[in-house]
């Protein structure tokens, strides 16, 4: 008789940060396709509830450290993907707490004299060092540890001289899954080896083709896709990226639709958490630009995914936009932010493999349009075919048969 698979997939899906709500949804149709039975529980920081938006409920840490020591069945932990290596218990709390996040300017003073890791973690009920690095060894009933997708583009080398234990911590993990060769050579500098695969959203066209999203967004989201498809660009922006550079933005996007009459301009939110704000800079931008425009607010992932896959181009500077680009082959601009510009140098196309300035974005859209379709759906193709093949590896590991 088959063990019994418990799989504990854990992230940030306690937030509406697109990328991260997506992650959970990718793990479990992917294990699917393998045909073996498993139980999949998902879990935050905190408990949350935001299928109402797209995403999966969540139970907290305290559920999470639970279910980690039961001894039931075949147990594996996924820690789910992005910049979890680096994540510290005071930068989960800065996400989650309004008020925590008023005191910032003042930490780095702080913790010459105060651990704010340490207060963090105890405020947030942690029980490892770092929140989402972990061994079997930390518990009694785990049976595999995995990093699927993780990113540290920017991993900064002194993190492992402020925690000393995280190299050995590293090397432990199971099967340790990478995004992009920046990421790859930062750990490789440590002595701690990877492989190297797409994100695993990529997969989302998969299982979410353009047929399936039409019957998942919202009316007014159907309206604007049914009246505009294959003729607006999908812009988002990142409220810090944004903040005193609106008119700079705004001038590029007209001059965009100015060049292009037939291109309307689309712009929506992908991140909504704390330290994400895309909604606040798109609200400033919007009053400024001198051609028509539609702003979306309240949108779920589903929204997202569908404005995205029947664009004529995404543009912005969330990674998960441009990984949603990808997935359905529409074109791209990635836009200034680091971890972007390694994923793009790694997987994307040549001639828009880079992200560009805030005052380039004409430019990529005119070098994104100008990409041969032909060459989006080749890159498309390799990187879900190794996206899938990154999932084989998983599998088993948290799959497990009694023989």
């Amino acid at each position: 008789m088959a063990a019994k698979n418990n799989i504990l997939i854990i992230g940030a899906f306690d937030r509406f940060n697109y990328g991260d709500l997506l992650f959970p949804l990718v793990i479990e149709e992917q294990l699917n396709t393998y045909g073996k039975p498993f139980d999949a529980s998902y879990f935050g920081i905190v408990s949350s509830d935001l299928r109402a938006l797209g995403g999966k409920p969540t139970k907290d840490i305290r559920d999470f450290y639970n279910e980690c020591n039961r001894h039931s069945g075949h147990t594996s932990i996924i820690v789910a993907g992005g910049e979890a290596v680096a994540v510290t218990w005071s930068s989960l709390l800065l996400s989650l707490n309004k008020t925590f996040k008023r005191t910032r300017r003042f930490h780095d003073r702080l913790n010459k004299v105060f651990d704010l890791n340490a207060l963090a973690k105890r405020i947030l009920h942690g029980q490892t060092e770092l929140p989402f690095v972990f061994t079997r060894s930390d518990f009694k009933g785990v049976d595999h540890v995995v990093f699927n997708s993780l990113g540290g583009s920017e991993l900064n080398p002194a993190i492992f001289d402020r925690y000393p234990r995280l190299r050995d911590r590293l090397r432990q993990v199971d099967y340790f899954a990478v995004r992009d060769e920046a990421t790859q050579n930062n750990l490789k500098a440590q002595d701690v080896e990877t492989v190297l695969y797409p994100d695993s959203a990529i997969l989302m066209s998969k299982f979410y083709p353009r047929s399936v999203l039409i019957n998942r967004i919202s009316p007014p989201i159907a309206d604007y896709v049914h009246k505009n498809q294959g003729n607006y660009l999908f812009f988002q922006i990142k409220n810090n990226h944004a903040k005193t550079n609106e008119a700079r933005i705004a001038e590029q996007l007209d001059a965009i639709a100015a060049h292009y009459p037939d291109v309307r301009l689309c712009l929506c939110p992908i991140g909504k958490a704390l330290n994400h704000d895309d909604h606040l800079a798109l609200r400033r931008i919007a009053p400024l630009l001198k051609h028509p425009s539609t702003l979306f607010e309240e949108v779920s992932i589903w929204d997202i995914m569908c404005l995205i896959s029947h664009a004529k181009a995404y543009m912005g500077t969330s990674l998960h936009g441009a990984i949603t680009a990808m997935s359905y082959a529409v074109p791209y601009v990635g836009v200034v932010v680091p971890k972007l510009n390694s994923y793009l140098q790694t997987w994307g196309v040549a001639g828009i493999n880079r992200t560009v300035t805030l005052d380039g974005l004409y430019r990529g859209f005119e070098e994104a349009i100008g990409v041969d379709v032909a060459l989006l759906e080749r890159s498309q193709m390799q990187q879900i075919k190794a996206a899938e093949a990154s999932f084989s590896n998983i599998a088993q590991l948290v799959l497990h048969e009694d023989r």
